[in-house]
């Protein structure tokens, strides 16, 4: 048995047993009403989490299946699912995050919404100018804009962060109040083990050379799974177990 093989075995276990955990802790959730907004978002997200794990698997498991010679392993979407699922992880326990009081979640709220709101006016923006409808959407959306603007620089909490950290929001380029990183560091998530993750896994996502460019070098011929692919999967797995594990022990508190 190769390092590759072992790696991907011991990660797929690892997977399946933290899945179990969650789903366990997901369906005792789901079976509590919640009368906030960080528990909806929590429960919602931590079961995109599990969503994205069980479909992984499935994809994996499609290929394992087959005798050599038939296993096509579509380890592009493993990569990109694995990616994901780590943002969800991030997100859900910077939802539910229970130092936050009710300030502290109704700023991060309306960030939400304002980067959203942003987000949809740029969307639309092509096609306002062959569309009146369009155009007129944009302009509602620009008054949302201002809107959410007002009622974020009214609040205390707001106008008490840095002057940067209050311009990208208000730009509409951040919806973590402090960014990435700063969501990183106030869930306790080890940043450089994140961002290996994120820029290994984001290669896959958007077609970046490198998840095309070694597929000889990584013998890879779409019949038979090959070392790489192994590798990949197990790490891969590794990540989304150990997101799986930190999303479901901050569900549990929540029981």
């Amino acid at each position: 048995m190769n390092k590759s093989f072992h790696h991907f075995t011991n990660g797929h276990g690892d997977l399946e047993a933290k899945l179990q955990e969650a789903v366990a802790v997901s369906e005792k959730i789901r079976g509590q009403a919640s009368d906030n907004w960080s528990g909806i978002w929590g429960s919602i997200l931590h079961a995109r989490v599990i969503l994205n794990a069980s479909s992984m698997i499935k994809i994996i498991e499609a290929a394992t299946i087959q005798a050599a010679g038939s296993q096509l392993l579509d380890h592009f979407s493993v990569a990109s699912i694995a990616r994901t699922a780590m943002e969800a992880g991030v997100m859900a326990l910077y939802v539910t995050d229970p130092t936050a009081d009710a300030d502290d979640f109704e700023m991060r709220r309306k960030v939400f919404l304002l980067h959203d709101t942003c987000h949809r006016t740029r969307m639309f923006k092509p096609g306002e100018k062959q569309n009146t409808a369009v155009k007129e959407m944009r302009g509602m959306y620009r008054e949302k804009i201002s809107e959410l603007k007002s009622e974020l620089e009214a609040m205390p909490k707001f106008s008490a962060l840095s002057e940067e950290t209050r311009k990208r929001i208000l730009d509409g380029r951040d919806f973590y109040v402090g960014g990435v990183r700063g969501a990183l560091k106030l869930i306790g998530w080890e940043k450089d083990e994140y961002e290996f993750f994120e820029s290994y896994f984001s290669s896959y996502v958007h077609s970046m050379p490198v998840s095309f460019l070694r597929v000889e070098e990584h013998e890879i011929d779409f019949s038979t799974i090959s070392d790489f692919q192994y590798a990949l999967c197990g790490t891969a797995a590794y990540a989304v177990a150990g997101t799986l594990e930190r999303t479901t022990a901050r569900m549990r508190d929540l029981l």
